[in-house]
């Protein structure tokens, strides 16, 4: 084996510790796919939460597919982004909805449930160790930019989200009316879609999660989430 051989085989070696991989895919080349399986805690996935709630449930479909189901329950599945890509300004992923919650309005606090939900947060500062998203976002270091299948706003619509004191918005990317049983392809661009949400530029991409959201509504959520990757 080569020099070049021995680098790559290093590099695969350190992206699969830290369940990520090469990127595939148009558009995508030199950026890093997100693992989801075999196992999502072996692959560096943290399960947030929320008090008086019931959960989600995330399960592995192989190692580039997470499958959700909510059943008036809510949580966030989210993954630490490495510094290599904090300046990531790409991303793309596939979805699809079995079961999901009506249109709600997204823009309302207690109100706002969503089938699935996509989180790219960004922070200011210079992150030199562990990211925490949840220590981020409650002491007010971080933004959150957040593309969803859910609610009755047209596609591209950007909105606020009534969490996090501003510093969040959702981009509609999937009305809670799209089809159903079909897997979507999307690609964002986060770089130009966070000036559109909060007219400045983004600082740096430190975590993604995953959410499903129905405990508002009562409602069941079936869904799943493939091949996510930022470049």
């Amino acid at each position: 084996m080569g020099r070049f051989g021995i680098l790559a085989g290093l590099v695969c070696a350190m992206l699969a510790a830290s369940g990520l991989a090469f990127a595939r895919g148009p558009g995508m080349t030199g950026g890093v796919a997100f693992k989801f399986g075999p196992d999502l805690a072996a692959s560096n996935w943290r399960y947030i939460g929320f008090p008086r709630r019931r959960g989600a449930q995330f399960t592995a479909h192989g190692e580039d597919t997470v499958v959700v189901q909510t059943n008036a329950g809510i949580g966030v599945l989210w993954h630490p982004v490495p510094r290599q890509m904090s300046r990531a300004s790409k991303a793309r992923w596939r979805w699809r909805v079995t079961k999901g919650v009506g249109p709600t309005d997204l823009t309302k606090k207690g109100g706002d449930d969503r089938t699935l939900a996509v989180y790219f947060a960004f922070t200011d500062e210079a992150v030199t160790g562990n990211v925490d998203l949840m220590d981020l976002l409650q002491n007010e270091r971080g933004h959150l930019l957040v593309y969803v299948w859910g609610g009755a706003a047209d596609p591209g619509t950007v909105l606020p989200m009534p969490y996090f004191g501003g510093r969040a918005r959702t981009v509609v990317k999937r009305a809670a009316n799209a089809k159903s049983g079909v897997w979507f392809d999307e690609m964002a661009d986060m770089r130009v879609d966070f000036r559109r949400a909060f007219g400045r530029v983004p600082g740096r991409l430190v975590a993604v999660a995953v959410s499903s959201d129905a405990d508002d509504t009562g409602g069941l959520n079936v869904a799943a989430l493939a091949d996510l990757c930022v470049r």
